[in-house]
């Protein structure tokens, strides 16, 4: 019923988004995470990590 006004009211024919992501949308941003890791450590960037900022903050 909700749905239902939703479309009327928005004017849209889209299915409800069920809010979940399937085994090889995470495969891949999974491996698109690793790739931007590697990428960031071939430039010479500094791991952006929580445990990396607070040792940076306990040496000086």
């Amino acid at each position: 019923m909700f749905w239902e006004f939703m479309k009327v009211r928005c004017n849209m024919d889209l299915p409800p988004w069920d809010g979940g992501m399937g085994r090889a949308e995470k495969a891949a941003l999974k491996r698109a995470e690793e790739a931007e890791r590697a990428f960031r450590a071939s430039k010479g960037y500094e791991p952006d990590t929580f445990w990396y900022r607070l040792k940076k903050k306990l040496r000086k």
